[in-house]
């Protein structure tokens, strides 16, 4: 991934813990992974040539994949060194990025293959607000049934 504009320390930019409701059976593999992303919870202050390619939706400044094994709760941070693209632009004529001290919608996703493009029904969703600078918990669960309807594989 891309970073942000360098400084001298690495700043974080969203941490905190990724649970799961009792019960739920982890769709874990060799290759699953938990995938971390986090943007803005408003687009009012969104660059335009960014917000113009997003549908009104602010994109999110910065993501991580993480491995398995996966142990919950996982514990998470987020820093310079996650920042997508659209994450390093500041704002004109001065020094800090254009999504600094804003609240984050944070999104986890425990995907059973590993792959960020596909969606399998087993995959576990959840997110949270991160607020305030304090850590943040997002509790993963199941897509429901509309999630596991729209995802369902195709049996040949």
């Amino acid at each position: 991934m891309r970073s942000c504009p360098k400084k001298s320390t690495i700043s974080s930019i969203v941490r905190g813990t990724v649970t799961i409701s009792p019960g739920d059976t982890l769709p874990m593999s060799a290759t699953s992974a938990l995938y971390v992303t986090a943007r803005p919870d408003r687009s009012d202050n969104v660059p335009r040539a960014i917000l113009d390619g997003s549908s009104g939706k602010p994109p999110p400044v910065a993501a991580a994949r993480f491995s398995g094994p996966i142990d919950f709760p996982f514990r998470f941070e987020l820093t310079d060194e996650d920042c997508t693209a659209e994450g390093t632009a500041m704002l004109e004529g001065r020094s800090e990025r254009w999504w600094e001290g804003l609240d984050m919608i944070v999104s986890a996703r425990l995907d059973s293959d590993g792959v960020a493009q596909t969606r399998d029904p087993e995959d576990l969703v959840g997110r949270g607000v991160y607020k305030n600078r304090e850590d943040v918990e997002v509790k993963l669960q199941g897509r429901g049934f509309g999630g596991k309807f729209v995802t369902k594989k195709v049996l040949k």
